[in-house]
């Protein structure tokens, strides 16, 4: 209210309302408030490298506008060439958006750039995304545990995890991690996640016959 065009704070409310909305029930005003700051601060953060990373990043997460997301991001690494948050982000749209290679890349340097950054998770959520899409499983299943290690309490690293064990022929060991998924998010469901419409039809479609496979609920 102070400084209504501070970039940085409007990014930061923005994400923190994206994350609001998918762990805390999907209420559309969280997710129009996430919005409006999302663009606030990609509006008033021309030179705001955070500012740019976090608002691209939720308007990509929720409106699925991929190319303003990036536009915002890549602009954000342009200002931050060493911003692991950036790359982090920037691994997981380019995944859903189809730019594997790229993604795998930015993972990595993110991955590099912030071996000890508590946002670890991110780069490697966008490797496991990443991996899974282009059907390298081993890959896909070892990136996810990096992910949960530095974000236990993240449902998602768990669920590619489970997707990557289904496709290497390991069913067992899959199942048997459905109750930690349903206890981290509560209400799960497979078509819930397939309506998100992150990435195309098809890469839905394997993902969520592989969940299916490992026993979450349709």
């Amino acid at each position: 209210r102070l400084e209504p065009d501070n970039a940085a704070v409007h990014g930061l409310i923005a994400w923190c309302h994206e994350q609001r909305y998918l762990r805390g029930g999907l209420h559309a005003e969280t997710r129009k408030t996430a919005l409006v700051h999302a663009h606030a601060a990609i509006e008033t953060g021309s030179d705001d490298a955070m500012a740019l990373a976090m608002g691209g990043f939720v308007i990509g997460v929720l409106e699925r506008d991929y190319e303003t997301a990036l536009e915002a991001i890549d602009r954000s690494l342009a200002l931050s060439p060493s911003s692991a948050l950036a790359f982090g982000f920037s691994s997981i749209i380019r995944a859903w958006k189809g730019e594997d290679s790229t993604a795998i890349e930015h993972a990595r340097m993110g991955i590099r750039l912030g071996p000890y950054d508590p946002l670890i998770y991110l780069p490697y959520v966008g490797l496991a995304y990443a991996h899974l899409f282009t059907g390298n499983y081993v890959e896909a299943a070892g990136a996810p545990t990096r992910a949960a290690a530095a974000n236990p309490r993240f449902s998602v690293p768990r669920y590619l995890h489970m997707a990557a064990l289904v496709r290497l022929g390991r069913l067992d060991e899959a199942k048997a991690m459905v109750d930690v998924v349903l206890r981290l998010q509560p209400g799960f469901t497979i078509s819930e996640l397939v309506s998100g419409n992150i990435t195309t039809p098809e890469r839905m479609g394997m993902l969520a016959d592989a969940l299916h496979r490992a026993g979450l609920p349709e």
